[in-house]
């Protein structure tokens, strides 16, 4: 990684750290820059306004989940050719995020927050689950005859844990073991 790649992730994941602990009303070119330890001038130079800096903080925090995701179903791959079940427990497992509190939830609710109120940055985060989408269903489609139906069915209730898993009255472990059997169904 060169010395710009390095100042630009730094950039980007203090703009995540600052999104976490303060929320996008709190958020300012002025308070990255100081977090990050650069002069404002300098943090304009990589970008511009605050919009662009959410447009990559975004694409940046998303590209990291993926990563995230492709080498633990990597690593699973590597110690055998997992059946369809062990994968989608795997993939549920990673994806289902517990507790309000977790820095994965606290950053997708913060970029809703922004991109609700910035057309550019609702955009972006569109374009975003446009391409995680087809990711998903090439990813899926090893595992799965009906990629598409199974994708179209997972990312809208992954989502919507994010925010009601809490109050659910089952556990993580038994709502992954619905989700096999309801794809399981859906597969036939």
């Amino acid at each position: 990684m060169d010395k710009k790649e390095e100042r630009l992730n730094q950039i980007l994941s203090t703009t995540i750290e600052v999104l976490i602990k303060e929320g996008a009303e709190n958020l300012s070119m002025r308070k990255i820059a100081k977090n990050a330890n650069l002069s404002l001038s300098n943090l304009q130079y990589y970008y511009k306004d605050k919009d662009l800096l959410l447009i990559a903080t975004v694409d940046f925090y998303f590209e990291s989940c993926k990563k995230e995701l492709t080498q633990a179903i990597k690593l699973l791959a590597a110690d055998s050719t997992p059946d369809k079940k062990v994968f989608l427990e795997k993939v549920l497992s990673m994806l289902l995020i517990d507790g309000r509190s977790s820095h994965q939830t606290l950053m997708f609710q913060e970029i809703w927050t922004l991109a609700s109120r910035n057309k550019e940055l609702q955009n972006a985060v569109e374009t975003y689950y446009k391409t995680y989408c087809l990711w998903m269903i090439d990813l899926v489609s090893a595992f799965c005859s009906k990629p598409e139906e199974i994708v179209s069915f997972l990312i809208p209730f992954v989502e919507g844990y994010t925010i009601v898993n809490n109050v659910i009255p089952l556990t993580k472990e038994k709502v992954i073991e619905m989700m096999v059997k309801l794809i399981t169904i859906l597969e036939k």
